[in-house]
């Protein structure tokens, strides 16, 4: 230990010192404008998928399912979704109604 009466200060110098040392390690966050990219992607990108997925599923209407009971016999049993595609589709229009509401109200000069 130093005898001196700058040796409390020299240890509280290394301190901050070391904290800013581990401060600027870490990433910086992420910048606004980046934010609202990813998030304009989002509220448009979510909304589209669904539609064409909904689309896609009440097209298909319903999907057959395989089991083999042996011999060359199988037994079929269909499975219904258009259902689900209804669902979706009118989750993707809905999405998709709501972004452009938001876009037109952020985008708008006041």
């Amino acid at each position: 230990m130093d005898g001196t009466q700058d040796a409390p200060r020299e240890r509280i110098t290394e301190q901050v010192r070391d904290e800013a040392e581990s401060a600027s390690s870490t990433p910086p966050p992420m910048s606004r404008k980046t934010v609202r990219r990813l998030s304009w992607a989002l509220a448009w990108g979510l909304p589209v998928i669904a539609l064409i997925v909904g689309i896609a599923l009440t097209a298909t209407g319903a999907v057959e399912q395989w089991e083999p009971l042996g011999e060359g016999a199988y037994d079929v049993t269909l499975l219904a979704v258009w259902p689900a595609g209804l669902v979706l589709l009118a989750v993707g229009a809905l999405g998709l109604a709501a972004a452009a509401i938001a876009t037109a109200v952020v985008m708008t000069e006041r």
